[in-house]
């Protein structure tokens, strides 16, 4: 797969455009999943994306994988999945010892079905993810740059499944929920080159941007400004999580940090150098949704709208 960018662009917000048309080829009527997985990826951030069978998550993996210009791997989950094909193996060849890199060891992984496999192997996911590297018989071996996990589950199945724990959710910058699109979107479908029941039309997405690019793209991002009061208005959002009845662990502080790279990624993408209020709540669900642990018959969207509800946003933002 080419590793150079093929497809100028003029700013990232041209970018964003871009990206949903050159996925548009394969994959219709996702437009905000596009929008959030690029944003992960300048946020070196990962993504969990959930939904039923046949709502394209997979492709949708793929599609963008290519778009971004970036290697790519896939491993199938099941319940006999090592850890080992996650992360490598030392074995001796003519009597030395040498490392074979295992399914981590690319640029964007997709993690098919996690939840089917169980958490001994879940968890070798973990140091990639957050450390970037692994530790394969006590030696650290470090992960191509940029790393993306793409992880994706099934909310409907019920046998042999093992929920991720709450440290391996945290570890996702968005848990995306994919719905079946509308009718005009899948009437579309039917339109797209197919060989068979394949969509055929994987290669025709563009690179937009390539290792090189991704990084000149990502030092962008990291001079956006975040101002104080946006800043203090963040961490007061992620504290009242904590204080709202029927909410038995808010969000963390990982979480926080989060939201913030997240926001500015998205502030960027919309063209501008500087975080707002607007930016932090309609980025927010997709952060802190899945961080937080409720009781029985609690609505996590519905305690995020009451921490906004009862913290007002700056006055300058409201200005």
């Amino acid at each position: 797969m080419a590793l150079l960018v093929e497809a100028p662009y003029e700013s990232l917000g041209d970018l964003r455009e871009q990206a949903k048309i050159e996925i548009a080829k394969v994959v219709i009527g996702q437009e905000r999943a596009v929008e959030l997985l690029l944003v992960a990826a300048l946020a070196r951030g990962h993504v969990l994306l959930e939904g039923p069978p046949g709502s394209a998550k997979t492709l949708l993996a793929r599609a963008t994988a290519h778009m971004l210009g970036a290697k790519f791997k896939r491993i199938q989950f099941t319940p006999d999945t090592s850890p080992a094909e996650l992360t490598g193996s030392t074995v001796l060849r003519m009597g030395e010892p040498t490392f074979l890199p295992g399914a981590v060891f690319t640029n964007v992984l997709l993690a098919d079905e996690i939840n089917r496999t169980p958490p001994r192997t879940q968890a070798a996911l973990l140091e990639a993810m957050q450390e970037r590297q692994v530790t394969v018989d006590s030696k650290a071996h470090k992960l191509p740059d940029p790393f993306l996990v793409i992880a994706t589950q099934n909310p409907y199945e019920h046998r042999d499944v093992f929920e991720l724990p709450e440290s391996q959710l945290d570890r996702f910058l968005f848990k995306i929920v994919l719905e079946y699109a509308d009718a005009d979107s899948e009437y579309q479908m039917l339109d797209l080159p197919h060989r068979g029941v394949a969509p055929d039309m994987l290669g025709e997405v563009r690179p937009l941007l390539g290792v090189v690019g991704l990084d000149r793209a990502r030092v962008e991002l990291d001079a956006t400004v975040l101002p104080e009061q946006i800043g203090r208005y963040m961490v007061d959002i992620a504290r009242q999580t904590r204080d709202l009845p029927g909410v038995e662990l808010g969000v963390s502080s990982r979480g926080l940090m989060h939201l913030a790279s997240a926001a500015k990624a998205s502030a960027r993408l919309s063209g501008r150098d500087e975080v707002t209020a607007e930016d932090v709540r309609e980025i927010a669900p997709y952060v802190l949704r899945h961080r937080l642990i409720v009781e029985e018959g609690v609505n996590e969207d519905e305690v995020l709208a009451k921490a906004f509800e009862l913290i007002p946003a700056p006055a300058r933002v409201l200005a």
